[in-house]
Formats: C-alpha cells, structure tokens, sequence
C-alpha cells in the first residue's frame, strides 16, 4: 500500500526525473559527409543512421550505458524509470514480460507491439526481451510507428539496444552487487586489439544469484528464488580494409530460477495486495544462444549493411496452476476441488537476415533502401497434470489433465525504402514506406493436423520538420503500423486472431536553450487502431488466448524538461498522457466506451543527479527518482482496477579515480502492487490471479575500470 510518508519523498523529488545522458554522450565524428556534433551532443541511429536526437522529428528516450550503470539499472523492465508513457511489467515464465507504449499491450502469446533490436537483430520472441542489461553501449526507445523502417510490430515504436563494440586500447571492467534477498550480480568484461586496428575483440558476462524477495505465506519461503542466471557474450571486429568491417557476436545464457508468482486474490479487489501461497515449488530453466554477423562497406555514394542473426531458445517451466494449497482447498469454497501444475516446454530457433544501403548524409537528398527475411519454428506445450504432492514425479509421470503441444512455424519477409529531403537548410520532409508479408503455420501434434494463416501490411510514414533555429525545430508526422495475427491453441474454438493495424498523427517540438543547457521536448499524437489484440486464459480449455477489439482510439501527449545548469547537476521531468478507449466492439458493446486493457491515463517520472569533485581524485554523487502511475485497468470490462502508485528510487556513491562505491535502494517505501492481473472474468477461475512486484530492494556495489 502507498504509505504517507511517500508524499515526502515525491517533495523532495519535486518536478525533477531522470537525465539520462546528461554529460555522457560521445560527439560525432564528421565522417560520411556529415557535420560534426558538438561533445554534449546525444548521436542515435533510430533512422538507421547516426543523427544528433534533437534533429529527428521522432520522440525519443535514451539511456547510455554510464547511465544504466549509474541508476542500478540491470533488467529491461528498469528502463520505464525514464520513459513516461511506458511500462515493461512481469508476468507468467522467469523471462516473460508484457511492454506497453503509448497505451498499446502485449497479449502475452501474441507479438509485441513494439520492435525489440538488439545489435540490430530483431527480437522475435517475448521471452527474449525480459534481459539482464550489461556491457551496453546505448538503448533507444523511439515512440509512434517505426513501421516504415522497422517493420512488423513496430507500431506503438521501438527499443534499439546496442552493445559495446570492441576497443584498440586494452581495458575493461569489473562490478559486484549485494543486495536484500541475498542477491550477488556480478558483471565484467575486457576489450582490446588482438592484431591492432586490425583484429579487436571485447568479452563481457553476468552472473545473477537471489534468496528471492517475494514472500509465500504458506511454504514460509520466498518463491522468486534465481539458482543462476548467467550469460556470456563474445565480440570481434575485423577491419577487413579501410571502407570493409565485419562484426560477429556470439552470446549464450542459462538460467535456473521461479517465474510463474501468481498469487490468488479471493476477496477481487486489485488494490488488496496479497502473498503467494501456493504449495507447489514453481521452477523453470533454459537456455539462450545466438550468434550475429554484422557487414559495413563503404562503396562511397552509399554503405551496404548485412545483418545476419541465429537464436536458439529453450526453456522448462514446471509450476502451480490451482495458485493454492491443500488447506486453503479444504475450507475455501472458492478454491479448485483439486490441486494442479503445469509442465510446459518451449523451444523456438529464430533466423533473421537483413540488407540495405544507406546513402551518404550531409547532403540535401539522403536516402535508404532495406529488405529482410525472418524465420522461426517455435515448439510449445501447455501441460496439465494433477498435483498428489509429489513434484519430482507428477509432471511427466502423473496423471496428465490436458495437454496442447504443438509447433508455430512462421516466415516473414519485408521491403522498404526511405528519403529525406532538405528544401532549405530549415525544411525537410521525411518519407517513407514498408510492405510486410507473415505466413504461419501452426501444427497440432495431437490431433496431426496443421493450420495456416497469412498476414500482411504496409507501412507509410510522412514527417515534415521545420527548424526555427540549429536548436529548434517543429514537426508533424503521419504514420500506420501493423502487427500481425496469430493462431490461438489448438483447443480453443476461435483459431485464428486478427492483425493489427494503427494510423497515427502527430504534431511535435524539440528545443533547447541557454547553450543547450535546458531541453523541451513535447508531442501530441492521435491514433486509431483497428482489431485491437488482447488477452484472456481459457481455463476450461487449459488456454491462453487472444481475441480482438474493432476500434480503439488514443489521444496523449508527452513533453520533458531537462535542466544542466552546471556541470555535475541534473534536473528534468517528464510527463506521459494517454486516453486509450474502446471505440466499437461489436462482440461486447456494453464495453464501448471503456480504457483498454493494462491502460492507464498518466505516467510521471521526476528526478536529480548531482556530481561533485570533493577534492582532487575523489568525487561524490548521488542519484534520486521518482515515478507516478494513475488507475490501471486490467481487463476490457473496467470493473478491475488498481489505484496510482508511485515508487522511489536513489542512490549515494563515492569515486576514487575509476574505483566507486555506491549503495542504492529500489521502492524505497514498500509500494505493493500488481504488474499482471487476471480477474476470474478474463480466466474463467472462480477467483482473480495477480502477479506481484518487486518489494522493497537494497544494496551495496563495487566498480572499477582498467
């Protein structure tokens, strides 16, 4: 519950968030025609080539590696402690997440609504983009469809993670963690030449151990126990001539940790913050492996990129589906009359290819042309049994209640192109467009049959941008995005969900002021978006489902104000508005009206950084956040929903050249709450099922670099 000394904290916090790439982005260099930036400049590549952020007429968060580090942030899911309008929240196996962006949601089997490109690999798999963060160079969450250059489920944006690349120089890193729980994270790393300018490699890894924070009222433990979670990650850059390189990347990561922390809410109130208490020790395990070639050529009037990635997923997830224990079941008539698991293994091998050429910038007409190929052939099985008491033999020796496995092979394919032109050193009008083609196929290996869906989509997107001055600029865009349908298990009556579409506009400013030590930025955008995809568990059918909405429409804003008055001092704030709403829904038009599922109307971020050389070598920092949600509804009926939450984060550290010492704190008062809730409405449970979040968490790290 919210407690009322948080008032305190969000005082003394005031109108203030997160800066997070105050005084640590790198300039540009002026290669390839283009000007250089000036060193306190912000470079992205969210066009899929590098700009300075405030010359592109998209809104846009940015975190840097320095940041990440920093803030404590070390899982994806951190990152919305800057990005209002967004949330990335845990649900279902260890590495599920559902991401929400500008009031759009992931159905939790269906694909994201928001493109996830890591080293510019496309992320096809929900379970890929719940990651530890380490070794990253720079993360990008552009807002609004990103489907002209991104493609498919881009629609509500994207989030382009780059890791770091391999140094000439010798150097690296070192970081350990304690934390509440006891938690050890552990992350290194070394770079260096291995045949100078030539040859240049860059190793890095993570380690990742907890007790778990989540209390389980009825096994008197905590159930988010991690046993490990680890991954190591290989890079070598060869710089084959002075217009050639290629990169190649090679990770791979295991895991053994609990994922699935439902908890039953007998009494249906969202706002009633319970423990877990189930019976059954929930666990899950898997690995993740990929390996990524990335070509340059400079052929001079353009660069040719080939982008080359391979996934290998597979996970067991065996864990409590009654959500309960036996004395619950004997004196609660709203109990399951019997206790049930689910043993579900998953495998998923992901093949991506992408080719484009890319004109040279610092020029009036710049321009891109791109196509790529994805393919993927995922395994699954929802696995029923009944629970006697014995978790080392019920799951595969048992008695089986139901069982769906089945395969989801999918092949996607998708061309298009991208121009800029410069009527004026003021005026410039973006365009661009992309067609998308998603054939799959779903065979049902109990029933021997197979399933086959087509879907497809173009993508346009117009910008016009006009610059009142090199540090200001206006703009507004119109832009469509698709995600494609999909096949529900093969129990369930309804087959085949609908594909997405969405139509945006947007108006926009990016500005700064006083030497660039004072940033606003804002937009206002309106969307329709057509067969709207949400999600339901199908509880007689053992199901997880997705169905569709006819029409919905958003309105919102956004705006940010970053303020660096003097060197080492951080100020900024950042609002989120959104007013997602059931437009038509002809199956349920008694709903028409209501907030889309997981919608909220505000998101607030605020926050201070302060850096301060105390005497020669020695420095001082310390690091404060705040984060406010309105009411969160979470399901299309509106009849459940959880009140506003605000959570405080900080940190105080100290650095001695390139040693430093921090302790930190995360939710610093406690705030309980949900980040998945499934009324029994949504579920067909006679009870509502809720994942909690992360409790109150505090620790102490250790860094160095060499």
């Amino acid at each position: 519950m919210v407690k009322t000394i948080q008032v305190r904290a969000v005082l003394l916090a005031g109108c203030m968030s997160i800066h997070p790439v105050a005084a640590q982005a790198q300039a540009l260099p002026a290669t390839d025609g283009a000007a250089a930036t000036a060193p306190n400049d912000i470079v992205v590549t969210a066009q899929k080539r590098s700009e300075r952020v405030q010359d592109v007429p998209i809104q846009i968060s940015v975190l840097t590696g320095d940041t990440l580090a920093n803030h404590q942030i070390r899982t994806t899911a951190e990152i919305v402690r800057s990005i209002p309008n967004m949330t990335v929240e845990r649900t279902d196996t260890y590495t599920n997440s559902v991401i929400v962006l500008r009031g759009l949601s992931q159905a939790s089997n269906s694909d994201a609504p928001v493109a996830v490109i890591v080293d510019g690999v496309p992320q096809d798999d929900a379970k890929q983009f719940n990651m530890h963060l380490f070794d990253i160079d720079q993360i990008e969450v552009l807002k609004g469809p990103q489907g002209s250059l991104y493609g498919r489920n881009a629609e509500a944006g994207a989030v382009i993670i780059t890791t770091k690349a391999p140094t000439n120089e010798l150097s690296g890193f070192a970081t350990a963690s304690y934390s509440k729980g006891a938690t050890v994270d552990l992350t290194g790393g070394l770079s260096g030449a291995i045949v100078p300018d030539k040859i240049l490699f860059r190793v890095a890894g993570s380690f990742l151990r907890s007790d778990g924070l989540i209390w389980n009222s009825y096994l008197k433990t905590h159930s988010d126990k991690i046993k490990h979670d680890w991954t190591l990650r290989g890079n070598l850059l060869f710089n084959l001539s002075d217009t050639v390189t290629f990169n190649l990347i090679g990770q791979y990561g295991e895991f053994n940790a609990a994922g699935v922390l439902f908890a039953p809410v007998w009494s249906g109130n969202p706002n009633d913050n319970v423990d877990l208490q189930g019976n059954y020790p929930n666990h899950g395990s898997g690995s993740n492996g990929s390996v990524t070639g990335k070509l340059d050529a400079d052929l001079g009037f353009a660069t040719l990129t080939s982008i080359t990635g391979y996934t290998k997923l597979k996970q067991i997830q065996i864990t409590d589906v009654d959500f309960t224990n036996p004395e619950e079941q004997a004196v609660n008539p709203y109990a399951l009359p019997f206790q049930a698991g689910d043993w579900q293994p998953f495998s998923n091998r992901i093949i991506s290819q992408e080719v484009r050429l890319t004109s040279r910038s610092g020029q009036p007409l710049r321009w891109l042309v791109a196509a790529d190929y994805l393919d993927s052939n995922k395994f699954i099985n929802t696995h029923l049994f009944l629970d006697t008491g014995h978790p080392g033999t019920d799951p595969t020796e048992g008695y089986t209640l139901k069982e769906n496995p089945a395969d989801y092979l999918r092949s996607a394919w998708g061309v298009s192109a991208q121009i800029d032109y410069d009527f004026s050193d003021a005026l410039t009008i973006t365009a661009g467009a992309r067609y998308d083609k998603d054939e799959r196929k779903l065979h049902d290996r109990t029933a021997g049959t197979t399933r086959k869906a087509s879907f497809d989509g173009f993508q346009p997107r117009v910008s016009l941008t006009y610059k009142l001055d090199p540090d200001k600029l206006i703009y507004a865009s119109f832009g469509k995005g698709f995600r494609s349908g999909g096949f529900n298990p093969p129990s369930y009556p309804t087959p085949v969900y609908g594909s997405e579409k969405l139509t945006n506009y947007e108006v926009g400013f990016k500005t700064q002021f006083l030497d660039r030590k004072i940033t606003l930025n804002g937009a206002l955008f309106h969307s329709f978006v057509d067969n709207l995809q949400f999600y339901a568990i199908d509880y007689s059918s053992g199901s997880s489902v997705t169905s569709n909405i006819d029409r919905v429409k958003i309105d919102g804003l956004e705006f940010e104000a970053v303020v660096t008055p003097v060197p080492g001092v951080s100020l900024s704030s950042r609002l989120g508005l959104t007013d997602p709403k059931i437009d038509r829904f002809a199956a349920n038009t008694a709903y028409e009206g209501n907030i889309i599922p997981r919608g909220y109307k505000m998101s607030y971020s605020g926050g201070i950084d302060l850096d301060h050389e105390v005497s020669p070598g020695i420095r001082l920092f310390t690091h404060a956040d705040v984060q406010t949600y309105s009411k969160k509804y979470w399901f299309v009926d509106n009849l459940d929903v959880q009140g506003p939450r605000t959570y405080v984060n900080g940190s105080l550290g100290v650095g001695f050249g390139d040693m430093k010492l921090t302790v930190w704190g995360k939710n610093l008062f406690n705030v309980r709450a949900y980040d998945t809730y499934f009324p029994g409405q949504q579920t067909g449970l006679p009870f509502d099922v809720a994942f909690p979040n992360q409790p109150v968490s505090y620790g102490i790290d250790a860094s160095m670099k060499f």
